[in-house]
């Protein structure tokens, strides 16, 4: 059981932020903001010149953070926190979080990582069940695009990540952000029992989690919080090694690259439509300075974000939301299947079954065959969602992005949810519904 005290009192938060359609969290590096000092957090846990928390093998970010770090006791903590500066996300915006995976856990004894044992599980508690008050009435909502009703929210809820998945309300509300677009919320993490009871061994615990945003498309990429409970720096640095092995850098791994369809398209879903509109009038009265995230903000080409902009995008908009283009562009962003080569997982954001929507993730288990590892129900996420089939076993895929190119796919559960690949052939765009 867990009984020395924090190694380390420093924490990473996660900054949140927006660029068009797409949400991103990554390391806090506001200047002199509290959980918001990475190169403090690698010199308290004694990491190597050059090593991050980051993931070799998935590239995905570590927040460590200590259990015990707080007054909630030894097996609490409220941290990381989520945060964002002045204007990185709208006004109003509802930010949640998703768990993702099995809870894992490391042990000192045996210097390695495995599942979670079934006597221990994490708890995350403080987010909120959002209702469907929301109101988007431009004269309700004080000139915003969208706002809620003051009975939008009920009471806490809470997650819990066990070594065989998650469990309870897998996605809850962090908060919603201020006039300013500034986030800063902390939620509470236990170590426990199946029964609720706090406490636990001694060790290092992991769980996987993304951020999605009611006002943009695509969520944030998937990262990782690593939990100390009671180990000393030695043993701490050696479970966060046995994770991101030895980078020959201290670069941080590049965001995915937003793509940029027409000029207008301010939020990157492929339309020129009124909230295009309202985004671009938003950036000209910040006189925000043209860059390569909001290069479409710029419609008359002139270098510059304008009113003068918005009203040219205006005039591209021909319906009230606009027709949604046939042709979408092909990217890790807006296709529902992804495939990593290195970690061999094949990630279905969205599956529609019997009436109803999944995650899911499949392991590769050599060229032609895939085993289930995670399912979970969802809500529909995405335009072209994968089919199954549980009559016949099929499991269709519109499009699986792999190394910059699009791939139609079709699987068969041949036995014990083991996919085959039955059918693989290139092309070049996804095909979108327009009703």
């Amino acid at each position: 059981m867990l009984t020395s005290q924090p190694v380390y009192a420093q924490h990473l938060d996660i900054e949140v932020w927006g660029q068009g359609n797409a949400l991103f969290a990554g390391f806090c590096r506001t200047s002199g903001a509290v959980g918001c000092n990475l190169n403090g957090v690698t010199d308290a846990l004694g990491l190597p010149a050059g090593m991050l928390p980051v993931e070799a093998i998935t590239n995905k970010l570590i927040f460590p953070v200590d259990f015990g770090d707080l007054t909630g006791g030894d097996f609490s903590t409220r941290n990381p926190g989520f945060q964002s500066i002045h204007n990185a996300l709208l006004p109003n915006e509802l930010i949640s979080y998703r768990a993702l995976g099995k809870l894992k856990y490391w042990d000192p004894a045996v210097s390695s990582w495995t599942d979670a044992p079934h006597t221990v599980q994490i708890r995350l508690f403080g987010g909120l069940e959002a209702s469907a008050e929301i109101l988007s009435d431009f004269s309700q909502c004080a000139g915003q695009l969208l706002c809620f009703s003051e009975n939008s929210f009920g009471i806490d809820g809470s997650t819990v990540f066990t070594g065989t998945g998650v469990h309870g309300n897998p996605d809850l509300v962090v908060d919603i952000t201020s006039t300013s677009g500034i986030l800063h919320t902390h939620l509470s993490f236990f170590l426990e029992n199946p029964d609720g009871e706090i406490g636990g061994p001694s060790g290092a615990y992991l769980i996987e989690m993304q951020l999605i945003s009611n006002a943009r498309f695509f969520p944030s990429n998937p990262f990782l919080v690593l939990l100390n409970a009671g180990l000393g720096t030695g043993e701490l640095g050696a479970a966060l090694s046995a994770l991101t092995g030895n980078p020959t850098s201290s670069d941080l791994p590049q965001q995915p690259e937003l793509p940029i369809s027409i000029p207008g398209d301010a939020d990157l879903d492929g339309d020129v439509d009124r909230i295009d509109v309202a985004l671009i009038l938003l950036a000209a009265q910040n006189t925000e300075t043209l860059n390569a995230t909001n290069a479409a903000f710029d419609v008359d080409g002139d270098g510059l974000i304008t009113r003068a902009d918005a009203l040219l995008a205006k005039t591209l908009c021909t319906l009230r939301l606009c027709n949604i283009p046939v042709e979408a562009p092909a990217t890790a962003l807006n296709v529902a299947a992804i495939y990593d080569r290195t970690s061999g997982i094949l990630n279905l954001n969205d599956i529609h079954a019997d009436g109803k929507h999944y995650r899911a993730q499949l392991q590769r288990l050599n060229d032609h065959s895939f085993a289930l590892i995670t399912l979970q129900a969802d809500n529909p996420r995405y335009a072209t969602p994968a089919q199954y089939d549980a009559l016949t076993g099929t499991l269709e895929i519109p499009a699986i992005f792999i190394d910059g190119k699009s791939y139609r796919v079709s699987m068969k559960n041949a036995e014990e949810w083991t996919f085959m690949i039955t059918h693989l052939e290139e092309i070049n765009a996804l095909s979108i519904p327009t009703d």
